[in-house]
């Protein structure tokens, strides 16, 4: 059972990676700064969540615990962030090149 945990483990963890690589690539290719919000929006709560379900594979109470707590603040943290910087850009009049 220990060695389908492990996989089950390995699998989420490169899951989460592939999610992170593939919302990095779209915020980099994205035109404008709203853009790019939505693309690393959309992959931060599955890319994050997969990556800590892995460290929750290793059974251990101090990982599990702190993945937990890091999943918390992630949740939380992320959507002020991204609301403080999208009322930044469109404080600053970054929404000219918004299409219609």
């Amino acid at each position: 059972m220990g060695t389908v945990v492990d996989v089950l483990g390995v699998a989420a963890l490169f899951a989460g990676l592939l999610l992170a690589t593939v919302g990095l690539y779209g915020l980099l290719r994205m035109p404008d700064i709203f853009a790019q919000l939505h693309a690393a929006g959309l992959v931060t709560g599955p890319a994050v969540i997969l990556v800590l379900v892995a460290s929750v594979a290793t059974g251990e109470a101090e990982i599990v615990t702190s993945a937990v707590l890091v999943l918390v603040f992630v949740f939380v943290t992320s959507p002020l962030s991204a609301h403080a910087i999208a009322q930044a850009a469109r404080r600053r009049g970054s929404d000219e090149d918004v299409g219609p």
